[in-house]
């Protein structure tokens, strides 16, 4: 009765450790498979987070080197402010170019033909020779094409020399202008005259012949003290009136 006790007794024992063996087996497997497993998703993890930084880094690095490269760059002076006064360039009196006309006779060095002032007066602005000066009535710069000749209002405007009457008009800016042919390339523009002029185009007039009176017509030139604007062409371009006044026509 002892020994089957006892041979009871060892056989619960043996089945005893051998489920104890297996729960420690399977105990074991479990953590291994949870252990391999914690370590492949860190090995994932840590590959997603390589490729992040490396694609983080490729997009960086170019935006780094744009940044360089536009600190690298010169950068230009900014323009100056635009001046409180307006700078124009005057295109030409009465809407002209300064190509010579078709007809205009070959120009002479200097001006052959007898000349007298058109009025008689101090020069109260002198040809600016494509200068930019100040316009007093205008409040611009441009360019003064003629002189501007002192003279009272309705003072007599004679031809400074011989030629023929090409034109006598009402100019939006010049005011009343006759423009006289004088020869060898040379026309004279009288402005700012009277309403009233004695002279009619196509009539041929000599050195002092009365061709209008001084007015105040010439809306480009109102605020200046009354004077006659004389300019002259030579052949077909400004030039200083006072060069054919003086014998010089250079």
């Amino acid at each position: 009765m002892k020994n089957f006790f006892n041979g009871r007794l060892s056989g619960k024992s043996t089945a005893a450790i051998i489920c104890f063996c297996l729960a420690a087996v399977a105990a074991l497997g479990i953590f291994s498979y949870n252990k391999a497993s914690e370590e492949l998703a860190g090995e994932l993890t840590g590959v997603k987070d390589s490729t992040s930084q490396t694609e983080t880094a490729a997009m960086t690095e170019p935006a780094a080197e744009a940044n360089i490269s536009a600190e690298n760059v010169p950068m230009e002076p900014s323009e100056p402010a635009a001046a409180e006064e307006t700078m124009i360039l005057e295109q030409d009196a009465f809407g002209m170019g300064n190509e010579a006309s078709p007809e205009a006779e070959p120009v002479s060095e200097t001006f052959t033909g007898a000349a007298v002032r058109p009025v008689n007066g101090d020069i109260l602005s002198n040809y600016s020779g494509g200068e930019l000066v100040k316009s007093k009535t205008l409040s611009v710069w441009k360019t003064h094409d003629g002189i501007d000749i002192a003279a009272e209002t309705g003072s007599a405007v004679k031809s400074a020399a011989s030629g023929v009457v090409t034109s006598v008009k009402d100019d939006p800016l010049m005011g009343v202008t006759v423009v006289i042919d004088h020869g060898s390339g040379y026309e004279g523009y009288y402005c700012n005259l009277a309403y009233d002029v004695p002279v009619s185009e196509g009539d041929t007039v000599s050195a002092g012949t009365v061709i209008g009176e001084v007015g105040s017509t010439a809306e480009a030139e109102i605020s200046e003290e009354p004077h006659l604007h004389f300019g002259v062409k030579k052949n077909g371009s400004w030039t200083d009136p006072a060069d054919m006044l003086s014998g010089e026509g250079s």
